[in-house]
């Protein structure tokens, strides 16, 4: 489901399952939704189960499911929560507007992973037989692990939850109980062995229904030439070649959202493309919690971005998410120009829109990728304009890079990171071979650290009026080798600024 920050799915009314009825969304992907499930009315459970399992809520603008009136269960109901991805930075992944309320019934939240410390937003009410149970949820980067800290999360009283470990396997828990006959550990995952009147993975009332087969199969190429596009258009899923060319994109904002394509690798291909009138071309990679682990491990294969000739006039480039290893995204030979603040609808919690960015990195994880950006002119005119914007929580670079190379930047601030930057296992941020025409050159607002990695800015050339060419600020480690490099620069203005006391920079066996 893909909606312009709209609802994805809607209830207008309310949900009333009872006599051993099913409610479930499972293995389902929401991109961009406003909430990606919403009720209006009251919810009433009564001996039956509201499940969501496996659902992934990328880039939500609020909170992923939201009941606008109350929840109540009773008579041995279930909501069961259980392998859910929510990646929303401003709203928590379930809200209750009303009290929920549960008599003889049980609220289950396993495995679920929240970028926010806090993962619900609501009110419990608990009667006789009730029972809140928890285990190996991570909310916050953070697995939470006693009631205490399940409560700061938005659980409810301390006293009232029920946690079980990650090794545990507890049908309660996992299971929906009057269906479940066992349970049992199979490669560290709890699973459900049913009963009679017990259905799917939970062991839910329902069995789910056959569905018919596809007819046909998705193209695995999609093209547009030679067009004028005033209409979001949508990527089928399964593509493995995408291919803008000759376009003008008209006041829209196309999103390329890379893990409904093709597994085994994506080619995308944007040239001789125009961004007029607010026009915003999105190449998205996963999600920050359900991409690439730790270097780099993702069944996913490379992405092959080449960006070149594009011209904008108020539009903007962006990319955010995390993409696969092994992925190169070139931006060549383009000039992007923007007079006025241009709308980033789909980057929700960007405060980086007023300042008009013509290239922007949100939330951008490059593992074992680079991006190079290189014979582009990027240019922002207009007061507190911020030429190329590196947001969100982090700009993270796991043995890849980014490199701006032989670059025209103008405008107030050249490029201003407001998220913190991170690099380790070899990675290099490099700036070099470039024209800085700016009030403000490089800034780094919240910091750098850096393990065994570089941050070089080399042999650029340009003229600033106030700040400095790279400036360091928040707190900037250098450890186990890295290279702090500013060398060969022929600038009007200052070179270097690092942190202030208190904050420090800190180099710990590695070179300025």
């Amino acid at each position: 489901v893909q909606t312009a920050l709209g609802l994805c799915v809607s209830v207008e009314g309310g949900v009333a399952p009872s006599g051993g009825s099913v409610v479930a969304f499972l293995d389902s992907d929401f991109l961009l939704c406003k909430h990606a499930v919403s009720v209006r009315g009251a919810v009433s459970v009564s001996g039956s189960a509201v499940a969501l399992v496996r659902s992934e809520f990328s880039s939500t603008g609020d909170y992923a499911v939201a009941f606008y009136s109350t929840v109540s269960l009773d008579g041995g109901s279930m909501l069961l929560a259980k392998d859910n991805v929510h990646d929303g930075a401003s709203r928590e992944m379930l809200y209750a507007a009303g009290a929920v309320t549960a008599a003889g019934s049980t609220l289950s939240f396993v495995r679920n992973r929240a970028l926010l410390p806090r993962m619900l937003s609501l009110s419990l009410l608990l009667a006789a037989g009730a029972h809140v149970r928890v285990a190996c949820n991570d909310a916050g980067g953070r697995v939470l692990s006693t009631a205490e800290e399940y409560a700061a999360a938005g659980f409810g009283d301390a006293g009232s939850i029920d946690v079980a470990g990650c090794d545990d396997c507890d049908r309660n828990t996992h299971c929906y109980a009057p269906g479940t006959a066992s349970v049992s550990m199979r490669n560290g995952v709890c699973v459900c062995a049913c009963g009679s009147g017990g259905y799917g993975e939970a062991c839910v009332p329902v069995g789910a229904p056959a569905l018919p087969s596809a007819v046909g199969t998705a193209p695995s190429v999609f093209f547009r030439e030679g067009v004028t596009v005033r209409s979001v258009f949508v990527v089928p899923a399964g593509a493995s070649e995408v291919t803008l060319r000759h376009v003008v994109l008209d006041g829209v904002s196309p999103v390329l959202y890379v893990p409904w394509m093709a597994r085994d690798g994506v080619r995308i291909v944007v040239q001789n493309v125009s961004l007029l009138n607010g026009a915003v071309l999105y190449v998205m990679g996963g999600g920050a919690l359900r991409g690439a682990v730790a270097m780099g491990s993702d069944e996913s294969g490379p992405v092959e971005l080449s960006v070149c000739d594009v011209e904008a006039l108020n539009g903007a480039l962006v990319l955010s998410g995390t993409f696969p290893a092994g992925s190169v995204l070139t931006v060549t030979d383009s000039l992007l120009v923007a007079a006025r603040s241009t709308p980033l609808v789909y980057l929700p919690g960007s405060q980086s829109s007023p300042y008009a960015p013509v290239l922007v990195l949100s939330g951008l994880r490059l593992v074992r990728s680079v991006l190079i950006v290189s014979g582009v002119a990027l240019v922002t005119v207009m007061t507190g304009g911020r030429t190329v914007v590196v947001d969100g929580a982090v700009l993270e670079l796991v043995g890849g890079g980014v490199a701006l190379d032989a670059a025209v930047l103008g405008g107030e601030y050249a490029l201003y990171a407001s998220a913190r930057v991170v690099a380790s296992w070899g990675a290099v941020l490099r700036v070099s071979g470039s024209q800085v025409y700016a009030a403000h050159g490089l800034v780094f607002e919240s910091g750098v650290e850096a393990n065994a990695s570089a941050v070089v800015v080399n042999d650029n050339t340009g003229a600033l009026t106030d700040g400095a060419l790279l400036v360091l600020r928040g707190s900037a480690s250098f450890a186990s080798g890295s290279w702090l490099s500013v060398r060969g620069n022929s600038i009007s203005g200052r070179l270097l600024s690092v942190p202030s006391y208190p904050r420090s920079a800190d180099l710990v066996q590695s070179t300025l």
